[in-house]
């Protein structure tokens, strides 16, 4: 592949919605079906820039008006759908089922979140194509909702065009679940999404142990400065009981090393329980616990 080919692949790979890092690590594959899932990305935004261009042209008949409303337009409309498409992935951490993660699609796994998902898309993709529809089948009236509604019922190319947007909205979903069978990507973004979640855990706890240790410090010099007027009046009536209770005071307040006690096993991610070693003793040795034997 000639060194621009890879240029545009890249690029298109990072429109995708997914870590582009880890895509680059994986086979050419899985890179080609990121790129067109890109490539299709960048379709919808032009679809949708000129679809909001030609609809705001019937409303305000100003040139920057519609560029202006067909840029916001593409990219909110662009961007809610990349999110749709990120959510699209597969659960990779642990959950507390403790079943060994699956990334491959079953029927079972198509739940009612994933059909409102792809509603939405489809939603989307038919509100974009109605405007599309009118300007390249010229429809006569001058009333773009009475085009949109007569194209519709009379012209079946509107209905054509409309599923063809559809299926351009469809296929990045498509996509992704081949990749889903692909082995390497959700591998390696698993591995990765895992460390980064150690990493801020190990550091939440550390700082949680200095900030523990740190509060402990001064509550301690807190209690001795409270304490030296007194200290201080019975050092000068009794320097014996002076010293004895300054020595217990000081080896009482003395810096404290805190760690967190962990409940789980696998913390952060709190699904597997720790093993707890009880020692049950037997009901003779409760009776020796409450009526001991005299030597």
């Amino acid at each position: 592949m000639s060194s621009l080919l890879k240029d545009i692949r890249n690029r298109l790979c990072k429109l995708s919605g997914e870590d582009y890092f880890i895509i680059s690590q994986c086979s050419n594959t899985i890179q080609v079906f990121f790129s067109l899932i890109g490539l299709l990305v960048l379709v919808i935004l032009m679809c949708s820039f000129a679809s909001a261009l030609y609809f705001t042209e019937h409303l305000f008949h100003s040139v920057i008006a519609d560029i202006g409303v067909g840029i916001v337009w593409g990219y909110i409309v662009t961007n809610m759908y990349v999110l749709l498409l990120y959510t699209i992935s597969p659960a990779l951490l642990p959950t507390k089922s403790g079943k060994k993660q699956k990334y491959k699609m079953s029927q079972s796994q198509f739940s009612f979140s994933m059909a409102l998902r792809i509603f939405i898309v489809i939603l989307l993709a038919i509100i974009i194509a109605q405007p599309i529809n009118v300007f390249f089948l010229k429809s006569n009236s001058t009333t773009l909702a009475f085009d949109i509604k007569n194209l519709l019922s009379t012209n079946p190319l509107a209905t054509f065009y409309t599923v063809i947007v559809v299926v351009v909205f469809l296929l990045p979903i498509y996509f992704k679940y081949i990749i889903r069978n692909l082995e390497g990507f959700y591998e390696k973004k698993e591995k990765i999404e895992r460390q980064i979640v150690l990493n801020d855990y190990n550091d939440f706890k550390m700082q949680y142990k200095q900030h523990l240790e740190n509060n402990i410090i001064k509550y301690n010099k807190s209690v001795w400065e409270n304490l030296m007027p007194d200290l201080s009046k019975l050092e000068r009536l009794n320097p014996t009981v002076y010293q004895k209770f300054s020595m217990e005071i000081k080896n009482e307040l003395v810096p404290e090393k805190i760690e967190k006690f962990e409940y789980w096993a696998d913390p952060p991610f709190d699904t597997v329980k720790k093993s707890i070693n009880k020692n049950i003793l037997s009901e003779e040795d409760l009776l020796l616990q409450i009526y001991p034997k005299s030597n």
